[in-house]
């Protein structure tokens, strides 16, 4: 596996990378995300421990499912706090993370910590933190990965209601910040219940990292798992809506021997398959990291075009609750405001948020004067995040071959140092501070000549003379030979009387 250093990133560049995203992030996208009410639609803002969080690794499904054992099995941790037996045995979210020594951390200790990146799950209140638990083990593996355990999902309403915080949304803010998501499924028990539906249909925004593991598949022979498994692609199918399903992995994720030998090699080879992609999260944790960016940065396109639509069609004058019956009509009439931000703004279908749950958040929204009325200044920022710094930190990247046809970059292979997109960075600053200090510095020129001109127009010829042979003031001769072309050339030419000649002239009239 890669070196990771304290905070979970690797060494060299793509610490580099990460710190120059968190840059970005912080410079440009959060301001952004904060003057839109960006959070209360979406996720909350990310933090410094989020961005330079190791990679995380959900587990999901429904009780004894093997999520447990999965984690012993990869981390080859043998401790006291994994409580594995038949029935349900895990009540509580557990992030695995790596320590000097072994102890666990209570939930509202755990969002406190600086190192965690789990800050932002205070946001569900007492009842889920006191469901949440951080084990810190000592193992190798710990070192790169981080492993989140959840509660077996629950199938009666019952439980459901009694569990004191939303199940669905915390696995969705907890998928959203993870880099891979197991979706585990017992080989004896395909039926998939109401809630595992919910949580699966409210993570398919995060499609791309999830990943489905039907465990215990020894226990079955081959005949009986083709059956299996094509009803559980099936289902999932279903509930995805999509005719592509996520890479399906077959095994038995424990320790013990294979109980029917018949699919010893297609059962090995699944395991090493996992875990080669478990291994592979650390080498690219600096891609994903910007893709999240860059996905939040298109979102938040998006969300501050759709806040100024609606700040547009309110009325100039609320009296008379105008302004809350046109709120509430335009909440209920959304997909016709959809359209015609498509339409604006040429957005694609994919990009638009979930309807009915823009909607729900749009009726709990106080006051949409809240929105910008313009977001043309915003949305060029954006622009330039996405089509000009992204592109130049993942130069820092490489990877990739320049086109024979185009101009290679000096380093070949579009390959950019570390050092020269910090230079670069600096000697852009150095250029506007150097421009903000010749106009003040011209400006104070004008008006030092200006107070002479009317004052002593005669001084004023001569320091323009001197300053036109000035060295430092070189950029500026064009401008002061023009000057001094329209400036008299005597005394007896100027068009201002001189203070105190006009002072002696009119003593004179008095007497």
């Amino acid at each position: 596996m890669a070196v990771v250093t304290e905070n979970g990133l690797t060494d060299g560049t793509s610490r580099t990378v990460v710190q120059n995203l968190k840059t970005l992030y912080m410079g440009l996208l959060r301001p952004i995300e904060l003057e839109s009410s960006f959070g209360h639609f979406n996720d909350a803002v990310l933090t410094v421990s989020e961005l330079e969080a190791r990679p995380q690794v959900l587990l999901i499904g429904q009780y004894s499912t093997g999520k447990t054992s999965l984690i012993k099995w990869v981390t080859g941790i043998n401790s006291a706090f994994f409580d594995i037996r038949p029935q349900p045995s895990t009540d509580k979210f557990m992030a695995v993370v790596h320590g000097d020594e072994e102890k666990v951390i209570n939930g509202d200790a755990a969002t406190c910590l600086p190192k965690l990146p789990y800050s932002g799950l205070s946001r569900f209140g007492s009842s889920f933190l006191s469901k949440f638990q951080v084990l810190v083990e000592d193992a190798d593996i710990l070192k790169q990965i981080t492993f989140i355990d959840t509660p077996g999902v629950l199938s009666g309403d019952k439980q459901r209601i009694s569990r004191g915080y939303d199940f669905m949304k915390v696995c969705r803010w907890l998928a959203s910040r993870s880099d891979l998501i197991l979706l585990l499924f017992d080989a004896h028990k395909l039926d998939i219940s109401d809630e595992f539906k919910e949580v699966i249909e409210s993570i398919k925004g995060d499609g791309d990292k999830c990943r489905c593991v039907l465990n215990k598949a020894d226990e079955i022979d081959g005949e009986n798992l083709v059956k299996v498994y094509g009803a559980l692609m099936w289902n999932l199918g279903k509930i995805l809506q999509t005719p592509e399903v996520a890479r399906m992995y077959v095994g038995s994720f424990w320790d013990d021997d294979y109980k029917c030998k018949d699919l010893e090699r297609l059962l090995n080879q699944d395991r090493k398959d996992l875990v080669q992609e478990l291994r592979d999260l650390p080498r690219n944790v600096c891609v994903r990291r910007v893709n999240e960016v860059v996905a939040r940065a298109r979102a938040v396109k998006v969300h501050m075009a759709l806040g100024c639509s609606l700040r547009a069609k309110l009325p100039a004058f609320g009296a008379c609750g105008r302004r809350q019956q046109k709120q509430r009509y335009l909440a209920e009439h959304l997909p016709e405001v959809y359209a015609e931000v498509m339409k604006e703004y040429e957005f694609a279908p994919g990009d638009m948020p979930p309807l009915e749950n823009f909607k729900e958040r749009l009726r709990s929204f106080k006051d949409f004067r809240s929105f910008q009325r313009s977001c043309k200044t915003q949305q060029e920022t954006l622009d330039r995040l996405i089509q000009q710094e992204i592109p130049r930190l993942m130069a820092l990247v490489g990877g990739v071959s320049a086109s024979d046809l185009g101009n290679k970059a000096p380093n070949g292979g579009g390959k950019t140092d570390a050092q020269d997109f910090r230079l670069e960075g600096a000697t852009r600053a150095a250029e506007r501070s150097w421009l903000c200090g010749f106009f003040v510095l011209l400006l104070l020129l004008v008006v030092a000549v200006g107070v002479a001109a009317f004052l002593r127009p005669e001084a004023a010829l001569e320091v323009l003379k001197s300053l036109e042979t000035h060295p430092w003031l070189a950029p500026m001769r064009p401008w002061l030979a023009k000057i001094h072309e329209v400036w008299p050339q005597a005394p007896g030419e100027l068009n201002v009387t001189p203070i105190h000649l006009a002072t002696d002239s009119a003593a004179a009239t008095e007497l």
